[in-house]
Order: C-alpha cells, then sequence, then structure tokens
C-alpha cells in the first residue's frame, strides 16, 4: 500500500461519522418502539452536545491538529514504512495512548470535568457516544495527535483512528442488542466490559479503560468482567446532576470545582483540587473510587 492509496482511503474514512449517526438512529428507534428507554431526553441531550462539541473541532482541525501532527512528521524522529508491521506498531501505539489519556481522565479531576460528561448518561446505547465534553478537543487528540514524531505519517493515523473509534462506538450498543461475548473479551474490548467501565456500582469504579483491545487493563490490573449478580447501575457518583440537563452534564462538574478551588484555605490545596483525582478533599483527603471499589470487595468477601 502507497501513500496515495493510504490518503485516498483516509478520506473515504471521513464519512464516518454519518456511519454512526445512521446506527445512533436506527438503535434509538428501536429501544423506543419497544419501551427500552426511560429516559427519553438523554439522546437529544447527547446528540445536542455532539452537535456543539464538533464546532471548535471544526474550526481548529486543520490547524490544531492536522497541522501540528504534519509538522510534527516533518521533524519525525525515525523513518516509518508502510509494511504491515508499521501499521500493527501504530495501532498498538496508539490504543495504548487511549488507554493512558483515560485513565488519566478519570484520575485529574480537571480531565475528569471534561471526560465525565460521556460518563453521564443513566441509560446505555449508542447515542452516550455522542455525550462529549464541549472541551473535548483540548483533551481527546492527544490520543494520536503525537504520533507523528516517531515516524508514522498521519494519514496512517487517519486510517487507524477511525476505524478504532467506529469499534468503540459499537461497544456502546445497548443490552437488549448484544449481550455478554466472554469468549472476546480476554483480548478485546467488548459492550459488556465497556458497560461496567460505564458503571456507578462501587465495585466497578474506574475499571476497564481500554478503547479496542483489553491486554492494557489485564496488564495494569485494571480490567473487571461484569458480575452475574451485579446490576449495572449507569452514571457517575453525583446526586444533584440531572442526566438529561445540557448546562448540567456540561458544566456542573466545572462549576463545583472552581467552588472547591475559590474555598481552598491554601495555594497548594487549591492546586490539588485542579489535578487530584475526585473525590478528594483538602480535610481529610476525601473518599476516592479505589476506596469504594475496596470496600464492596470486602463486602462481597464477607
Amino acid at each position: 500500500m502507497n501513500l496515495s492509496s493510504i490518503e485516498s482511503l483516509s478520506g473515504h474514512l471521513e464519512h464516518i461519522t454519518v456511519i454512526v449517526l445512521v446506527l445512533m438512529v436506527i438503535e434509538i428507534i428501536v429501544l423506543f418502539v419497544t419501551n427500552y428507554v426511560e429516559k427519553k431526553k438523554e439522546g437529544l441531550v447527547s446528540i445536542l452536545s455532539y452537535l456543539i462539541q464538533s464546532i471548535p473541532y471544526f474550526l481548529l482541525s486543520k490547524v490544531f491538529i492536522v497541522g501540528s501532527m504534519f509538522w510534527l512528521y516533518n521533524h519525525r524522529f525515525f523513518d516509518m514504512n508502510f509494511k504491515w508491521y508499521s501499521w500493527v506498531i501504530a495501532f498498538l501505539l496508539y490504543d495504548f495512548t487511549v488507554f493512558f489519556i483515560h485513565f488519566l481522565g478519570h484520575k485529574v479531576r480537571v480531565l475528569w470535568c471534561i471526560h465525565g460528561v460521556h460518563h453521564t448518561a443513566e441509560e446505555m446505547n449508542l447515542t452516550v457516544v455522542a455525550r462529549g465534553s464541549i472541551f473535548d478537543v483540548f483533551f481527546t487528540p492527544f490520543n494520536f495527535i503525537w504520533l507523528p514524531i516517531l515516524g508514522f505519517h498521519p494519514f496512517m493515523i487517519f486510517v487507524i483512528e477511525p476505524l478504532a473509534r467506529l469499534y468503540a462506538t459499537l461497544t456502546h450498543t445497548n443490552e437488549n442488542f448484544v449481550w455478554r461475548l466472554k469468549w472476546l473479551e480476554f483480548l478485546f474490548i467488548t459492550p459488556s466490559v465497556h458497560r461496567v467501565h460505564h458503571a456507578k456500582n462501587h465495585i466497578y469504579l474506574d475499571r476497564n479503560y481500554g478503547e479496542t483491545l483489553s491486554i492494557w487493563d489485564r496488564i495494569f490490573k485494571t480490567f473487571q468482567t461484569q458480575l452475574d449478580d451485579e446490576k449495572i447501575q449507569y452514571g457517575i457518583m453525583h446526586d444533584k446532576l440531572n442526566s438529561e440537563s445540557f448546562w448540567h452534564i456540561q458544566f456542573l462538574m466545572w462549576k463545583e470545582l472552581w467552588l472547591d478551588v475559590k474555598n481552598a484555605p491554601t495555594i497548594s490545596d487549591k492546586v490539588k483540587y485542579v489535578f487530584m483525582p475526585p473525590g478528594w478533599n483538602h480535610i481529610d483527603g476525601g473518599k476516592k473510587a479505589g476506596v469504594y471499589r475496596s470496600e464492596a470487595i470486602k463486602d462481597r468477601i464477607l
């Protein structure tokens, strides 16, 4: 495969968003007809979020994203070819980076204010894919924008990233369409595995960060399969957040972060509120996700 054919393929993959939107519409119609949707405004709020967050992507993509990638490629450290093994290496690096950035999105509060928007949905279906922060453009491009500096041509990334994103879309499929695929979990993130990631059950908190491959979660011991006796409750641990309100999902966590920073007694505490994990406080250290999960595991053993 030469550069011109890769460039042509990447151009065709730009239309993958249309495929995703069609799948969303088909699934949500079926769910509405079969009365499997209780929070009927969630899907609309998710799509509205997608439309608004697309504006900065449209305005900045060629300068901030594409321009940066070609600049990095022109200053690359290595010369990677288009052989099959280069594609494999590029994909593995991309997939691991998604895992790592995703991990940071749960462990750094200011990043959680961005990524946490995606987790606010309390029902799982393909429209959840569209539920992202309006500030997402300052977060998710780091999944791939750096790869050209290693010698991977940007057009290789423009092929790998949308295909991986399409797979990630399918992992949000409602459980009434796709249930457990245990035989795939050893290597891949399945819809069931990703549902665990979206759960607010204490035992499921901060698990399964992978996008395509589950091997990273297994290596770093963050993998959790869905338990037969633990029904998933979707959303985030927040009593006041309304998942059907655009303003709530986009701005409530930012408002709370601002109030915590404003009321913190010292400069050090103000900085910690920004960069420490969600749940941290300056009084007693707070109660973070890992503690909730440990308590839930002990309760199951007892």
